[in-house]
């Protein structure tokens, strides 16, 4: 009898996130990836045409019988014990019969997730007696990393050093054609500044409602009894797409940030507002790009980047999913969360309120009712175990009245009110009514004025507005806050574009990149 055989690689954040370095969060993502990937750790056991999906810290294979399955698993756990210590996985198998793939898909979805709920959780030894604690992890130590023989470190920690190189090669299919620039492998090569923008951002974007959309096609082929053959080329069709779709969109990423350098001029990138450019550091004899991928598989991707340019790079992304046709399953939109932190800020916790704000932008569709795709963004640590609806309580509420419309839809263009392209595009930075456009960029001080007015509400905001136009007339909001600078009474993007205000920068095209696309027919 055949056999399903599905793979779960679990706590894969809490995996990754072990160390507060960027090195080593690289290398524990390049783990995860390796784990389930057919150039990976299944390269020895299995072949391409029994594997169905792969990648994303999951697998789903076919064998021909039991035995041939528990073998695999054996093989396989063992590898992972020996090659990525810490790391754990889930192994289920269901047998079944010719004809019925679709439900044996169905049904080991259930027994995996049965299986993550059940299971004995692990608990190693770490150490007896007197033991050196790591120096990134805290877990007994087990030896040192000769590039600083000074730290003491865990077991994995050193295993994940040993891949630093490989990890480094995983990424770098994102910049063929682009000698002499990298990814950087430490925090301070992000190209950051000092002062006030010294600020990483953290974006994890995650897209919407897939798994519901699998469930209903694979019930929809378990009901029509489609023959396996079909079930398994569709299967292959859009585990495949939107692999692509993840990969499609992270390279839309990278070529936005190359299309910005201005090679000519010290390696800068152009940034919108003018003289906002970011310059480029370099180690290694290479130039270090503002960006670093961690982890992505599937509709799943993180990164982390300068934090000026962390919302037009989430905007990048979430563009690919929104123009997204996935083959049996359609378009596949998804949500982004940006944490903007300090530059050494706890990377796990930082993480963590990208997630949740990236769930945060999901519910608010979900409520809506609403398909595309939306982001929202927070500047700033967040207090142990607070959510972002505390966040927002805490900071966005004020007479009854709302100081944020965060998240935001992602919007068709900047006319399309309350949405992150109206609020860039708009509010921020249209020439007649952008607060910094050339009529209010003139007012700084007024600029500044309307974070406290917001927060007395409308009338203070329409009052003092009435009092600068009896100056100067062509103070105005964009439609349709022009009033007074709330919707509907209740809520204001004011709060929301004064706090980018200085941080936000637009990615443009640079001298060369602009002369290459004159070039072109």
């Amino acid at each position: 009898m055949p056999v399903l055989t599905a793979i779960d690689v679990l706590g894969v954040q809490r995996f990754i996130f072990q160390s507060n370095r960027l090195r080593d969060v690289v290398t524990g993502s390049f783990l995860v990836h390796w784990s389930t990937s057919l150039e990976g750790a299944l390269k020895d056991f299995i072949s391409t045409e029994n594997v169905l999906l792969a990648g994303g810290a999951n697998a789903v294979v076919n064998f021909n019988s039991i035995e041939e399955a528990r073998s695999f698993a054996a093989r396989f756990t063992r590898l992972l014990h020996d090659k990525a210590p810490g790391l754990e996985v889930v192994v289920v198998h269901r047998g079944f019969d010719k004809g019925s793939l679709a439900q044996a898909l169905q049904e080991i979805q259930i027994e995996l997730a049965r299986a993550k709920t059940e299971r004995s959780p692990s608990v190693p030894l770490w150490g007896l007696s007197v033991t050196e604690s790591c120096g990134e992890t805290g877990l007994p130590a087990n030896g040192f990393d000769r590039s600083d023989p000074t730290v003491p470190l865990s077991k994995e920690i050193l295993k994940r050093r040993e891949n630093k190189d490989e990890a480094k090669r995983h990424w770098s299919e994102y910049l063929k054609g682009r000698n002499g620039t990298a990814f950087p492998m430490e925090l301070d090569h992000l190209g950051r500044d000092k002062d006030n923008t010294s600020l990483i951002g953290v974006v994890h974007i995650d897209g919407n409602g897939v798994g519901e959309k699998i469930k209903n096609w694979l019930k929809e082929k378990s009901e029509n009894g489609i023959e396996d053959d079909v079930v398994r080329r569709e299967y292959l069709e859009w585990s495949h797409a939107i692999d692509d779709l993840g990969k499609k969109s992270f390279q839309a990423v990278v070529d936005r940030v190359w299309q910005a350098i201005d090679q000519e001029n010290e390696w800068k990138i152009s940034a919108k507002p003018v003289n906002s450019d970011i310059k480029l550091m370099k180690s290694d004899d290479e130039w270090m790009l503002p960006l670093r991928p961690i982890l992505l598989g599937g509709d799943d991707l993180t990164f982390v980047c300068d934090g000026r340019i962390a919302l037009d790079l989430a905007e990048t992304a979430l563009d690919v999913f929104d123009k997204s046709d996935v083959p049996h399953l359609g378009k596949i939109g998804a949500c982004a969360g940006v944490a903007m932190v300090r530059v050494h800020a706890p990377f796990a916790r930082a993480y963590d309120l990208a997630e949740n704000l990236c769930a945060t932008a999901k519910r608010m569709l979900k409520e809506r009712n609403e398909t595309g795709c939306a982001m929202d963004w927070h500047i700033g640590a967040c207090r142990p175990r607070e959510s972002v609806d505390d966040i927002r309580k805490r900071q966005y509420l004020a007479n009854d009245k709302t100081l944020t419309c965060r998240p935001y839809r992602l919007g068709s263009g900047r006319e399309d009110a309350e949405t992150w392209r109206w609020l860039s595009g708009t509010l921020l930075n249209d020439p007649q009514t952008g607060l910094r456009g050339k009529v209010w960029s003139k007012r700084r001080n007024k600029v500044k004025a309307l974070a406290e007015l917001a927060r007395e509400g409308p009338e203070s905001v329409s009052a003092a507005l009435k009092a600068w136009k009896v100056v100067d007339t062509s103070l105005q909001f964009p439609q349709p806050i022009e009033g007074n600078g709330f919707f509907a009474q209740k809520r204001t993007p004011l709060i929301d574009a004064l706090e980018l205000f200085d941080l936000h920068l637009m990615l443009d095209a640079a001298k060369d990149s602009r002369r290459e696309g004159e070039k072109s027919p």
